[in-house]
């Protein structure tokens, strides 16, 4: 399943519960290195019929009460999730018919792999499978982290995050 421009997901609130998911990104742009932080989460996509996952990033100094709040297109659920409506804000990058979204300031210009080569191998092997599943790919136990996850950032290497 894919998520597209208008479809709403559930996210978790930034109460504390997700902030173990926190992880550093670098890239380089403009011949200088660039990193900056993003939470990295599994949404649920409110919008498809079927019970359809999303992985997204959040650039983390977004990941907040104030943030959220003060958002367009965000709508508290409760205590533990909120809504957030995809538009032109989000960007993303595809494999196959799978899609993983990222919600940052647009002057940052990582390359969809960074998000995987970065991010997947400091948060462990459940992640990775689950990333493995929500991007239709077939994960292997018998593989090495490292190596699996190399796999899947080749898969979207010199791919650029494309907006909504």
């Amino acid at each position: 399943m894919s998520v597209n421009k208008g479809d709403v997901l559930i996210i978790p609130a930034p109460n504390g519960k997700y902030k173990a998911n926190k992880t550093t990104i670098h890239w380089q742009q403009m011949f200088r290195e660039r990193e900056g932080d993003y939470n990295v989460m599994t949404a649920k996509n409110k919008t498809q019929v079927q019970d359809c996952r999303v992985l997204l990033f959040i650039q983390s100094e977004w990941y907040n009460e104030q943030g959220f709040n003060s958002t367009s297109g965000m709508r508290k659920l409760d205590n533990d999730f909120y809504e957030l409506t995809i538009d032109s804000r989000h960007q993303y990058a595809s494999k196959r018919d799978a899609r993983f979204v990222v919600w940052h300031d647009k002057d940052r210009k990582p390359y969809a792999d960074r998000f995987f080569k970065s991010s997947l191998l400091r948060q462990g092997t459940d992640l990775v499978k689950d990333v493995y599943a929500l991007l239709g790919l077939s994960w292997t136990p018998a593989a090495k982290l490292y190596e699996t996850t190399g796999e899947l950032g080749q898969a979207f290497i010199g791919t650029s995050l494309e907006d909504f």
